[in-house]
């Protein structure tokens, strides 16, 4: 394994490096006041030849995705961007991961229309499979339904958690065929944003942390999406097991997000007069070395993913993931330690990281991603899938 960068994914940490200090991070506390989704950086993205994270070299985009030629490139935008904003990073990565999604198994048509879009005009797209409800339900039983009509299918359903809903060209959601079982009848399809039946439900997004990752909820009535714009077959997202696809999403955020705490705490501490602090170097040793030990865990399985050893790869992603979470906890309890509750102001960098932190963070169990692992070495029926 090459512990170092080739010439072009050092560039791409570079550029996104760039924008993210000069861009993201100055339009980053107006964004989280306003709760928007992050046009203009996503405008920044699209000139700096990035839109196409997750799509293959041959259609234009730099290989990202977990199956694509280069796994890491995309990976080191979204942690980059999550170093400065940790909202448009989540936004990225969706992206990246459900165009990915796309070419992976869209039909030949389908990428032809929409793939162009995204690379030459800065199209979008996203995914929405959670809706009210689901966590306690299971990954795949929802209350979406889709009911076959000629032409297409009949949507009907209460989405929740759909992140950049009412930028991307296609939201990519998920439904259960009417009467039909799962994951079988699972199915996946394309809704134009301006589809009839396709409502964004205002003010249904306020949290505390991540605004500027703004996920309304969805209202879909007698929804109609022609054949066309479903993709792949009914049950393909489990078989395919593309849920394990997005965890290195996930953890390259939370790095990227911990990243940016430790760059605040470098410039802060001097100024606060408290560097030669015993104390404080010893957190600050902490929150250093669990970064690195995250980085080279989420790096590795990005490797196991190039390499196509698909097994070793979604599991070890489990790994690296949890091990994200473990610093996530400890960067977020050393940091506001050592800061001190000045630099806590609601309009500092280090709120704003704590706050998308903690937020964010909360999309995973901790302790059900170490339990998948151990139940794979105590050779025992495990699901690298499963997030909740």
């Amino acid at each position: 394994m090459d512990f170092d960068f080739t010439p072009r994914q050092q560039e791409i940490y570079d550029i996104v490096g760039d924008l993210g200090m000069n861009r993201f991070g100055p339009r980053a506390l107006a964004l989280e006041a306003a709760g928007h989704s992050p046009v203009e950086n996503f405008k920044d993205l699209f000139d700096a030849g990035l839109n196409g994270g997750g799509i293959s070299k041959e259609w234009g985009g730099i290989g990202g995705g977990a199956l694509g030629e280069d796994p890491l490139a995309a990976l080191l935008v979204v942690e980059q961007t999550a170093r400065y904003c940790m909202s448009t990073a989540q936004c990225v990565s969706l992206h990246y991961n459900l165009s990915h999604r796309l070419e992976a198994v869209g039909t030949a048509e389908q990428k032809a229309r929409i793939i162009p879009g995204i690379i030459q005009q800065g199209h979008l797209v996203n995914g929405t499979a959670s809706e009210p409800g689901r966590t306690a339900r299971g990954l795949y039983n929802l209350q979406t339904t889709a009911e076959k009509v000629d032409g297409g299918w009949v949507i009907n359903g209460h989405k929740n958690y759909g992140t950049i809903a009412d930028i991307a060209h296609y939201n990519i959601v998920s439904a259960v065929i009417k009467g039909g079982t799962v994951p079988e009848d699972h199915m996946t399809f394309m809704i134009p944003v301006d589809a009839p039946g396709f409502t964004i439900i205002a003010d249904t997004w306020n949290p505390f942390g991540m605004r500027a990752a703004y996920s309304p909820d969805l209202l879909l009535k007698d929804c109609f999406v022609a054949d066309h714009n479903v993709l792949g077959p009914p049950g393909e997202t489990a078989s395919s097991r593309w849920q394990a696809k997005a965890h290195l999403g996930f953890a390259a955020q939370y790095l990227g997000g911990c990243e940016g705490v430790f760059d605040f705490l470098v410039d802060y501490l001097p100024k606060r007069g408290t560097a030669n602090d015993s104390y404080t170097q010893l957190r600050l040793g902490e929150i250093r070395i669990a970064i690195d030990a995250t980085r080279w865990l989420v790096y590795r399985a990005s490797w196991l993913w190039q390499k196509k050893a698909f097994a070793q790869a979604e599991l070890f992603s489990m790994n690296a993931k949890h091990q994200a979470l473990q610093t996530t906890r400890l960067v977020i309890d050393r940091a506001a330690q050592i800061a001190g509750s000045s630099a806590l102001n609601a309009d500092t960098v280090l709120a704003r990281h704590i706050r998308d932190l903690r937020y964010q963070s909360l999309h995973e169990n901790l302790d059900k991603t170490a339990a998948t692992v151990g139940k794979f070495h105590l050779g025992q029926q495990f699901d690298v899938t499963a997030r909740l």
